[in-house]
């Protein structure tokens, strides 16, 4: 995945194989981020000292990492360099044996499990002849209760696929991994774009409606951890922030190995990150102009796929920046990515998820497309798709 990434990310007019919000400039950032404070942003980041941060993060952002997770409190916080860290740490310390993945996954998920040795077990999603996915529930709680994973790592929002479960569905999982005994890992870094439950429909009102953060599958409990950031959902991965939110022993254990790897998070990047959730829980003047770009381009693919059904299958996502479209001729996908290319755009074959073993007919010819564009950027590239 990364080796297409970095093939055609810079020569691309339009980037639609990413993963996250087109980047914001630490400029844009701060002047967004200004009128929900009552201090200078830029000159108090100029004061800031670039000194080893504590171990665990700067109290403060964990407090406010804490908030967005019901039951959990400053002890159950470790910031990390982004959520790779964190999902490498905490699985080094789980140690399991058995991992269950919905597939297609993020190849994170499958790599840094199987580089540990441990075996992944697949819950595969299902792609309908009109090119949506679902999510299978009840043969997935049947494998889980054959299988008997050790870990479950449930990402969701879901990427590739753009799903975002419903609280029947989260609850028939987590109730069947409780029976056998399995940690839940909760991969939510898309929990800050996420239509509440898998709504199709957007909310009424939206330049009034609050931002609420997706579901969550944390709570106080030795066998439930969740990983997170914000940073795709707003545009700047540059910083570099995530978390792991957990049991006590488990973040201190993966603090000690985190010594000997990053040691600290870049001081300048949490208080910047410090600010962005301060902000997300007052007015949200610098995060809901995103918010509403991420709806315009869903209400567009929804209707460029509407009327373009005799060329292309899918869906927007319901939660996150990305989801999969598939030619309707998927025999000629190969041929569809070099025209698209000649036309300056370029979307991620879902062939890059491969690693997973994923076998599916329809997902192995089709594309993820990410929505992180500018609204204006977005429709002109949906525009000359269909030339």
């Amino acid at each position: 995945m990364e080796d297409w990434l970095e093939a055609h990310r810079f020569s691309a007019k339009y980037n639609a194989g990413e993963s996250g919000h087109v980047a914001q400039s630490l400029g844009a950032v701060l002047q967004g981020l200004q009128p929900d404070f009552d201090f200078d942003l830029r000159e108090a980041l100029t004061r800031e000292l670039l000194c080893d941060s504590p171990n665990m993060g700067i109290d403060l952002l964990r407090d406010e990492v804490a908030m967005l997770h019901p039951g959990a409190r400053r002890e159950n916080v470790l910031i990390t360099t982004g959520t790779s860290e964190a999902l490498l740490l905490l699985l080094r310390q789980l140690a399991p044996r058995r991992v269950a993945v919905i597939v297609p996954a993020f190849q994170l998920l499958t790599s840094v499990p199987r580089s540990l040795g441990a075996e992944i077990v697949a819950l595969p999603l299902v792609w309908k002849s009109d090119g949506q996915p679902h999510a299978p529930v009840e043969a997935w709680q049947r494998i889980i209760g054959e299988q008997k994973p050790d870990v479950f790592i449930f990402n969701h929002p879901h990427n590739p696929s753009g799903l975002v479960f419903n609280v029947h569905e989260r609850e028939a999982l987590l109730e069947s991994c409780a029976a056998v005994g399995c940690t839940v890992v909760g991969d939510e870094h898309y929990r800050f774009l996420c239509s509440p439950d898998g709504a199709q429909n957007d909310p009424p009102h939206l330049s009034d409606f609050r931002i609420s953060p997706g579901p969550t599958v944390w709570q106080p409990s030795t066998d439930r951890f969740v990983t997170g950031s914000f940073i795709k959902c707003a545009g700047t991965p540059g910083l570099r922030i995530g978390w792991c939110v957990g049991e006590e022993s488990v973040l201190a254990a993966m603090q000690s190995e985190k010594n000997y790897l990053t040691h600290t998070v870049n001081p300048l990047s949490q208080r910047i990150a410090l600010w962005f959730l301060e902000s997300f829980r007052r007015k949200q003047t610098f995060f809901a102009p995103l918010y509403r770009d991420w709806q315009k381009n869903r209400n567009v693919l929804a209707t460029w796929l509407s009327k373009n059904e005799g060329a292309w299958l899918g869906m927007p996502p319901l939660g996150g920046l990305v989801s999969c479209i598939t030619p309707v001729d998927a025999s000629k996908s190969t041929k569809t990515f070099l025209k698209l290319r000649e036309q300056g755009i370029f979307l991620l074959p879902l062939s890059s998820f491969m690693e997973t073993g994923m076998t599916d007919g329809v997902l192995s010819q089709g594309f993820r497309i990410g929505l992180g564009l500018s609204p204006h950027q977005f429709k002109e590239m949906l525009s000359v798709m269909v030339r």
